[in-house]
């Protein structure tokens, strides 16, 4: 087991909790679809940390914590980290959809990704998560200060 593995799985937790506890925000319609999905990340959690225990009883415990940022871009990761939290607030201004298509596009256009593929992936997202949630889980979205 690696040191590194540690903080994932409780991180992992944290998250779930967090999520599990902000659905009950939702309608009671609502709740279902994104429960069935923290139930899922729960178990594979789980399992990984029974996997990591057994690998722990095998190998010990390994310090990665050395190498894992090895490779680490700061710029970008905290590009993407300020951009996340604009885009958090720009989601309460001017709504999900919008936002989303900004924060994307803008994203992937600073990393460099082709243009054809970011027209693609934000097509692509808007029109799945309005049919998925908008349409058939009927998931309240923010529609924004600036539009209501």
């Amino acid at each position: 087991m690696k040191k590194s593995d540690i903080g994932v799985i409780a991180v992992i937790y944290a998250v779930a909790a967090f999520f599990y506890v902000q659905t009950n925000n939702l309608p009671e319609e609502a709740q279902t679809y994104p429960r069935c999905l923290i139930y899922a990340i729960l178990g594979l959690n789980t399992l990984y940390l029974i996997l990591n225990i057994a690998k722990l009883s095998r190998q010990g415990l390994v310090n990665d914590l050395p190498d894992i940022f090895s490779g680490f871009l700061k710029k970008q990761f905290f590009f993407v980290l300020f951009t996340g939290f604009l885009y958090v607030a720009a989601m309460f201004y001017v709504g999900f959809y919008l936002s989303t298509i900004i924060y994307l596009s803008g994203v992937m256009l600073v990393l460099h990704i082709p243009k054809l593929h970011i027209l693609i992936a934000v097509v692509a997202l808007s029109v799945v998560i309005y049919f998925v949630f908008t349409r058939f889980l009927k998931v309240p979205l923010p529609a924004g200060e600036l539009f209501n």
